[in-house]
């Protein structure tokens, strides 16, 4: 989910007499977030980007199901 899902992440958080006003940055995954980051090596970029590159979002998401659905069954 890391490589897919994307979040939007808080920046400030201010006190407006009662009401607390947040405001927050583009969402974007946590990959995006890591190959964007400075404090990365570009070894594990590279290493990331090929993960990312082996990915099949559909395939995964079918698979979970699957395995769910086998969860589901053991416990009746």
């Amino acid at each position: 989910m890391n490589f897919f899902q994307p979040v939007r992440k808080l920046i400030v958080k201010e006190r407006v007499g009662a009401k607390v006003r947040k405001k927050y940055d583009q969402a974007k995954t946590p990959y995006q977030r890591v190959l964007a980051s400075l404090d990365v090596s570009e070894e594990a970029k590279v290493m990331l980007r090929d993960v990312y590159m082996g990915l099949k979002p559909v395939k995964l998401r079918r698979r979970m199901e699957e395995n769910l659905r086998e969860l589901w069954g053991l416990h009746r």
